[in-house]
């Protein structure tokens, strides 16, 4: 992949489980006889989102290097 895609594709990723944690917590809130597998499913959404930006785009966790002198 190209080095925008990757970014572009791990921007969305961040958003995704950031949206679906969201959705967890008002779920868990305003239902209260949530069946389980919802919350199985949800967490393991959330789980798989949040492996899946560092797979596709390690370089956002990288040390970003400088050839600036003097830093």
């Amino acid at each position: 992949m190209r080095k925008l895609a990757k970014c572009f594709v791990s921007f969305w990723l961040l958003i995704a489980v950031i949206l679906v944690s969201f959705t967890m917590l008002v779920v868990s809130v305003v239902a209260s006889p949530i069946p389980p597998i919802a919350v199985t499913i949800l967490a393991v959404v959330i789980f798989a989102l949040s492996i899946a930006v560092p797979i596709i785009n390690p370089g956002i966790f990288a040390k970003q290097a400088s050839t600036a002198t003097g830093v």
